[in-house]
This record gives C-alpha cells, structure tokens and sequence, in this order.
C-alpha cells in the first residue's frame, strides 16, 4: 500500500486507533457495526480479518473518477481498483476493503467514508466474492496489510446489504 495512504490511514483518520488509552480498532468495530454479522458464515467476527484495499475521492468534481473505482470494484478488476489510492482529507472518501471469513472466504466491502466527522460511515457495497476472484484479490493486499477483528460478536441480522 502507497506509504502515505498508509502513514494516514494509521495516524491522520484517526479511524485505527481512537487514542492511547483505547487500543481497539475503530474500523474493525465500524465494519463489525455495518455488516452485524459475517455475511460469509453468519456467524460473529471471531478469526476474520480485513485489510484497506483502496480509496478515492468522492466529490461532484470526480464524480467519473468515483464511478471508475466502483466498476473496477464491481467487475473484481482488481489490478485496476487497486491502482486507486487518491485521499483528500477534507473530501468525502470511497474505501475499499477486503474482508476475510473464517473460512478462508473473502468479501468486498465499499464503505462511504465522510470527512465530517458527525457522519457515519455508511456501507455500500457486500460482495462475497467465488473462490477464484477471491484468491486474485488477495494475492493483491499484502500479509502485513490485513488486521484481525478481535473480539467483536454478532449484533442482529444480517443488513440488506449484504
């Protein structure tokens, strides 16, 4: 992942690690709350892990560039999706995640990521990927990129979404 992509994602957002005294992962809890539960086995988040894949920008000026990044997501043109690494720190942001079941699974995850920080972030794409498109992502997000979701249960149905 592009060092500054990363060096932000780790300090600047803020997203990671709320402060010294919580060292739980903000973003693991945030997806945990928008997807309720695995949408792979249905199960809690026990054994799972998710890795930040990509971002643009989401704003009316780069609004083609937007709906680039979401087809590439969509067609799992993942060489291409991957590519997108533009973050603006007072623009709205499209992430990508890769989530990774228990079960060896993975799912694609959008997240709408608002710089206002009243907004929550809202879930907006849950694509459980086959096998195959699966593994071409994953060989694409690096070991030390994907972080464990620890000790975050289920909480109600599965979302629509999903």
């Amino acid at each position: 992942m592009n060092r500054i992509i990363k060096r932000w994602w780790t300090t600047v957002s803020g997203k990671l690690v709320a402060d010294v005294e919580q060292r739980d992962d903000v973003t693991a809890r945030e997806l945990c709350r928008m997807m309720k539960r695995c949408p792979v086995c249905s199960g809690d988040f026990d054994d799972h892990a998710y890795a930040h894949f990509a971002v643009t920008v989401l704003n009316d000026q780069q609004r083609k560039r937007a709906m680039t990044f979401i087809d590439a997501c969509e067609e799992h043109r993942w060489e291409e999706a991957r590519r997108f690494q533009e973050f603006e720190k007072d623009r709205d942001a499209l992430v990508a995640y890769a989530f990774r079941c228990h079960t060896g699974r993975l799912t694609l995850l959008l997240e709408r990521s608002p710089f206002e920080v009243y907004e929550p972030d809202r879930l907006i794409a849950c694509n459980v990927l086959d096998e195959t498109s699966g593994e071409r992502l994953e060989r694409l997000v690096s070991r030390s990129d994907w972080r464990r979701l620890h000790g975050f249960g289920a909480v109600g149905d599965l979302p629509q979404y999903c």
